[in-house]
């Protein structure tokens, strides 16, 4: 009788786990929404914390405030934006010490790997998130960290709590092309210290591929966002991304798409760095330094040489660790070229909170784009439905939607590629759709052939919903700058 419990039990979890636990092809088609657990929504509507005009440093380096029930109460605010799926802050407790970097209420300094934050809530808090996303078809992507702890040398953290389970002796990070202090030093510095997990040790990895493999089940997390990617050697990852058994995205903040790549042998996705240092550079309204949407084609050509494969990479324009996008331009149709390619190129797009509602940072300070500034509570916003790109935003997942509706997974696996490129415009097919961008305005009207291979001579922009009809050579005519996505009907 024990023994029939027991195997019932046994079967309820892996049906459970089978339901829930999704893989990296059902990931293609998702949007995902990045939010700072502590930044996003506090429990009861109590938008009292971090308020303040104008923000302080010390107050963006402590909580703020935010929870797993406040973020319920916000998952209409996602939903009807259209995205499904959120990346939300590492879980585990954190170091609440003060340093002169405030405490840490992002999650990425690690002090009890089996107790939750309890900032962001309790066990049921968590479960009860998880659930209500689920409900929507909102799936959820944990952040991870396995390797490094928090700036707390004077107090034993829990479960690594020996001399052995830190690489030795601590050093700092002084070359980032050499992979050995990449992996074996401290990505933190002499004021705030982060001791550096020894990944090659028994019980460190071990706890690591148990910890992973529970807790997925458990709370029943749909992917893990794994933190400092490239920190950690290869074969750990593998094994942990093997005991996680869902979509994994790894973070290699580096600019060369050989070497980021390298890392899609281990995890089914990367962060396409390389990308986004090309994105902000042509999508930029600083005339002197924007670059060519020849450069754009080049990574393209690029991805397909070093990137395993592109269309399961998470791209992005800005993120927590990234000055804000939005403080490169604030011309509209800029912008609206830039959510498009985002949105509509290979791979899985990621969206930072704030970007939905203009946040810049703080550009009345030096670096105020970047790391706090660029970490701002977002009920300072009100969560306005009204502002322009939540609601662009939500059209662009709409049609992600149709297209979704019409071709199915095809479209998403499908690999763009290019019918035009000159110094502002890039034109390019993915599947069946025809997508044009463009960086800044032209004087003369352009003329594109579009490929034989789809046929006729009515077409639709899906974001204006005018109907174009080619003329007799079969060209189709650009006269402004405005991005462009043409559907044959």
């Amino acid at each position: 009788m024990k023994r029939n419990n027991m195997l019932k039990r046994y079967l309820f979890y892996f049906l459970i786990s089978f339901v829930y636990c999704k893989n990296a092809i059902e990931w293609r088609s998702r949007s995902i929404y990045q939010i700072l657990t502590d930044r996003f929504s506090p429990t009861n509507y109590t938008y009292t914390q971090c308020m303040e005009s104008p923000l302080s440093e010390k107050a963006l380096r402590n909580y703020c405030g935010g929870t797993y029930r406040g973020a319920i109460d916000q998952l209409d605010y996602i939903a009807e934006m259209g995205f499904n799926a959120i990346w939300i802050s590492p879980m585990p407790s954190n170091i609440d010490i003060e340093t002169i970097y405030g405490v840490g209420w992002h999650g990425y300094w690690l002090n009890h790997l089996y107790e939750l934050n309890r900032n962001f809530g309790n066990e049921q808090d968590l479960i009860d998130f998880i659930t209500a996303a689920h409900k929507r078809d909102i799936w959820i992507m944990l952040d991870v960290v396995a390797n490094h702890v928090g700036p707390n040398l004077t107090t034993n953290y829990f479960p690594f709590n020996k001399f052995e389970h830190y690489h030795h002796p601590l050093c700092f990070i002084e070359d980032y092309n050499n992979q050995t202090q990449v992996e074996y030093c401290s990505i933190g510095n002499e004021q705030v210290p982060l001791p550096d997990l020894n990944t090659e040790n028994s019980f460190v990895i071990s706890t690591f591929l148990s910890w992973i493999n529970k807790i997925i089940r458990k709370y029943q997390f749909d992917a893990i966002r794994i933190d400092t990617f490239r920190h950690v050697r290869k074969p750990f990852w593998k094994d942990f991304i093997q005991s996680a058994d869902v979509y994994s995205l790894g973070e290699v903040a580096s600019s060369n798409t050989s070497y980021v790549g390298s890392y899609q042998t281990i995890a089914d996705g990367v962060f396409h760095y390389p990308l986004y240092f090309i994105l902000k550079t042509i999508f930029t309204d600083n005339d002197q330094t924007r670059q060519s949407m020849l450069i754009l084609e080049n990574q393209v050509k690029q991805n397909e040489l070093d990137l395993k494969d592109s269309t399961l990479c998470g791209i992005f324009l800005d993120n927590h660790d990234q000055d804000r996008f939005l403080s490169f331009t604030q011309n509209q149709i800029r912008i609206q070229n830039a959510l498009v390619y985002l949105m509509f190129s290979d791979g899985i797009p990621i969206v930072y909170m704030g970007t939905e509602q203009n946040f810049t940072g703080n550009l009345n300070v030096e670096n105020g784009a970047g790391d706090p500034w660029n970490r701002e509570a977002l009920w300072r916003s009100g969560y306005d439905r009204s502002n322009w790109i939540y609601n662009y935003l939500r059209k662009l997942n709409q049609i992600r939607f149709l297209l979704k509706e019409l071709y199915g997974e095809i479209f998403f696996r499908s690999h763009q590629q290019t019918i035009a490129v000159d110094q502002y415009t890039y034109i390019y097919k993915k599947g069946p759709l025809i997508i044009i961008v463009s960086n800044q305005s032209f004087q003369k009207s352009k003329y594109i052939s579009l490929p034989s291979e789809i046929t006729g001579r009515k077409w639709k922009d899906l974001l204006s919903q005018e109907i174009i009809h080619l003329n007799k050579f079969n060209l189709y005519r650009i006269d402004n700058w405005y991005p462009k996505l043409l559907l044959s009907i």
